[in-house]
């Protein structure tokens, strides 16, 4: 590498070199970061203060750039991988609170007894977690079907079956997470009403542009439902 006759104008070109890579994907900000880390690895020695100081700044700036850039990309590829088993299993569990929605209205309206609206509504308590865990499931993890089919070959394979214990065990662990958050008003089930009532044009809109194609769509369910 040549001598670096002018420190300001190669700080202003670092500056300039980051900027042209943000929002470029995780390839070319990796390689900014390679190029960097081995400039100041080779010649930090020889490089002037000023320099150095501005390829630490660029080069943390840009470590971050890469932690977000991989979220988004993930958050987009679980979008597509878990695009229809989210769409049904939401599906599901909207009628399901419906049902036990009516259910607790008409015991509440014909003054049932004490523990049949108790028993009801503990059931609607259950339907709204469902529902809430099937909306707000972070789209940065891999989703963890809430209603899934399980063979009777997990109940013969030892490791299948610790697996499917494990699954449980954090599906359950996200289900008290958003029952907490109902609790604390984090989460309101009447706007998750009120968005399914107004996004259901733009949702099937959405599903059509956005689904994968049939083949694939039948893998992933699959796989899905066997988390």
């Amino acid at each position: 590498m040549p001598a670096i006759k002018n420190p300001q104008r190669r700080s202003n070109g670092v500056a300039v070199e980051v900027a042209s890579v943000l929002g470029s994907g995780t390839s070319k900000i990796s390689k900014k970061i390679r190029d960097i880390e081995r400039l100041l690895s080779k010649r930090r020695d020889k490089l002037p203060a000023n320099v150095i100081v501005e390829n630490e700044r660029a080069l943390a700036a840009l470590k971050i750039e890469k932690k977000n850039a991989t979220k988004i990309q993930q958050v987009k590829k679980n979008a597509k991988k878990y695009h229809m088993v989210r769409f049904f299993e939401k599906k599901k569990a909207l009628r399901k609170y419906k049902q036990a929605k009516k259910e607790y209205d008409q015991l509440i309206s014909s003054n049932s007894e004490k523990k049949e609206i108790k028993k009801a509504k503990k059931k609607l308590s259950h339907c709204e977690i469902d529902l809430a865990y099937v909306v707000y499931f972070p789209k940065s993890c891999k989703y963890i079907a809430l209603y899934p089919t399980n063979s009777s070959e997990s109940e013969k394979d030892e490791t299948l079956r610790k697996g499917l214990l494990k699954t449980e065990a954090e599906r359950n662990q996200y289900k008290k997470q958003y029952e907490q958050m109902i609790k604390d008003g984090t989460i309101l089930v009447e706007d998750i009403l009120k968005g399914e009532t107004a996004a259901t044009q733009q949702s099937i809109q959405d599903q059509e542009d956005e689904a994968p194609d049939a083949a694939q769509e039948q893998d992933d369910a699959e796989d899905d439902f066997f988390e």
